[in-house]
């Protein structure tokens, strides 16, 4: 197995550092504005700690493994993932009312997985920023 990282760019939000780390170390947070639907097809379950759902035929699940206050927040797969995985979002306090974070994506891939999945990894962390970006108001940080 090898391992396969993915990083994102680092994004400046107009928010404290202490609301994105609320934002986003409850795994709850994930599920409230999804579409019922969209819950329902992929069989999303979401405690404050775990979120597990189907993806493209796969199970997969994360947890929250680590919170170091308004800094980090590091996920690690949980239940019948089919790869151990980590993502990690690190926010960084720029003021008081302003801060960034970045998100990277550690997985150890076995030679199928890695073709199918490698170079799809970086498209899905860079989707992810984007999204969030847009989302939270933010900007690129120069």
């Amino acid at each position: 197995m090898a391992n396969t990282q993915a990083k994102g760019r680092t994004v400046r939000i107009q928010q404290p550092a202490s609301q994105i780390f609320a934002l986003f170390s409850d795994l709850t947070n994930f599920t409230k504005s999804l579409p019922e639907e969209v819950g329902k097809k992929v069989n999303i379950v979401s405690t404050s700690d775990t979120l597990t759902g189907k993806v493209q035929g796969f199970d997969l699940g994360i947890k929250v493994a680590e919170r170091i206050p308004f800094s980090l927040i590091r996920y690690e797969q949980f239940g019948r993932s089919p790869f151990p995985f980590n993502f990690i979002m690190r926010i960084e306090s720029i003021s008081p009312m302003e801060s960034s974070f970045n998100l990277e994506l550690n997985a150890e891939l076995s030679g199928m997985f890695k073709m199918m999945l490698g170079g799809k990894l970086q498209e899905a962390v860079d989707k992810i920023t984007d999204e969030l970006e847009k989302g939270l108001g933010g900007s690129p940080l120069a």
